[in-house]
C-alpha cells in the first residue's frame, strides 16, 4: 500500500499538471480568437475602444459558452482585482502619429467636430508625399510611424486567467513578489496567472483619436502597467500619456460608448509587427491610381 501511494503521488501530480497545461493552451488560442474578433471590430469602426471591448467580451463566448458564465467570470475578476476584468492597449496607431498623419480635410464620421482622423486610402501617394518633404522612409518625427504602420491596429491583451487545479493560484501568489513588473505582481498576488497576447490587422477605416475607456479596458499610450498613475515617469523612463491623450483627443466628454494575422503571446519574445507592416504596404501598394480626391468618403 506504501508503494503504491508513494507511485501514485508524482503520477497524480503529473496529470493534473498535464491537465492545466492543456487548458492554458487551449485558453490561449482562444484568447486569440476573441482578440482578432475586437481588432477587426475596431478595424472597421476607427479604431473604437468601446467597439473594441464589446467585441472582445462577445468572443469570450468561446471560452465560456455557457449562458451567462462570461458575466460570471467578469465580475469574478472585477472583484477579486478591483478594477478592470482585463485589459487591451491599442499600442497601435499611437497618440503622436495623429499628430504626425492626421488629415483635417478628410471626410468621415466624427464623435465630435475636430477629432483627428488619419486618411486610410491613398497610403501609396501619402508616404510618396511624406518622403518628398524630408522624412526619411515617410516616418514621422513624432511617432516614427509611416503612413502604412499608422493604419495598423495593434491590440495588446492583458487576460487574468485562474488555475483550474487546486493549490495552483497559492502558488502563483506566493511567486507574486518575484514578478518583473507591477502589473503581473497585481494578478499573480491575487491568484491569477497574466496571459499576454498581441494581433495587428489592417484598418479599414480612417483611424480616429479617441479617449481611453473610463473603466481602464482599453487605453492607449505608451506600454505602462496599469497600476501606474497616469503621468508617473517608470523605472524604464517612460511616462505614461494616458491623461494628456484622453484630454487632447476628447476634452468635453469621457468614454464613449458610442487575410488574418497572427497572434503571438508575447511571452514568448515573438512580435507580428513585422507581418502587420508588411499587411499595411500591401493595402498601400493596392491603393488605386490616379490623382487624390481633395475629400472623399469613409473606407469600407
Amino acid at each position: 500500500m506504501a508503494g503504491f501511494l508513494l507511485a501514485a503521488v508524482p503520477i497524480l501530480t503529473l496529470g493534473l499538471g498535464g491537465v492545466e497545461a492543456a487548458h492554458w493552451s487551449g485558453l490561449r488560442q482562444t484568447l486569440s480568437l476573441a482578440l482578432m474578433e475586437a481588432a477587426r471590430a475596431g478595424a472597421t469602426q476607427q479604431a473604437r475602444p468601446q467597439a473594441i471591448a464589446q467585441a472582445f467580451e462577445h468572443g469570450l463566448r468561446m471560452a465560456y459558452p455557457a449562458p451567462r458564465a462570461a458575466a460570471r467570470a467578469l465580475q469574478e475578476r472585477r472583484a477579486a482585482l478591483g478594477g478592470a476584468p482585463w485589459r487591451i492597449r491599442i499600442a497601435r496607431p499611437t497618440p503622436e502619429a495623429f499628430l504626425d498623419h492626421a488629415d483635417p480635410d478628410v471626410r468621415g464620421p466624427r464623435a465630435y467636430p475636430g477629432q483627428p482622423l488619419i486618411r486610410n486610402d491613398y497610403q501609396a501617394r501619402q508616404q510618396t508625399r511624406r518622403q518628398a518633404q524630408g522624412w526619411p522612409q515617410g516616418r514621422g518625427p513624432r511617432s516614427g510611424l509611416s503612413i502604412h504602420e499608422a493604419n495598423t491596429l495593434v491590440l495588446e491583451l492583458w487576460w487574468p486567467h485562474r488555475p483550474l487545479v487546486p493549490g495552483v493560484g497559492a502558488l502563483v501568489r506566493s511567486l507574486a513578489p518575484l514578478a518583473d513588473d507591477p502589473a503581473r505582481a497585481h494578478l499573480m498576488a491575487a491568484g491569477y496567472l497574466p496571459f499576454r497576447r498581441r494581433v495587428a490587422v489592417a484598418m479599414q477605416s480612417h483611424p480616429a483619436a479617441w479617449p481611453d475607456l473610463a473603466d481602464g479596458r482599453v487605453t492607449h499610450g505608451v506600454s505602462v502597467p496599469p497600476e501606474r498613475v497616469a503621468g508617473q515617469t517608470g523605472l524604464d523612463g517612460a511616462t505614461s500619456t494616458n491623461a494628456a491623450w484622453a484630454e487632447a483627443a476628447m476634452p468635453d466628454a469621457g468614454a464613449t460608448d458610442g487575410p488574418t494575422l497572427q497572434a503571438d503571446d508575447l511571452d514568448s519574445g515573438e512580435s507580428p509587427d513585422d507581418n502587420a507592416t508588411d499587411m499595411a504596404q500591401e493595402t498601400g501598394a493596392m491603393t488605386p491610381p490616379g490623382p487624390e480626391a481633395a475629400a472623399c468618403g469613409p473606407a469600407p
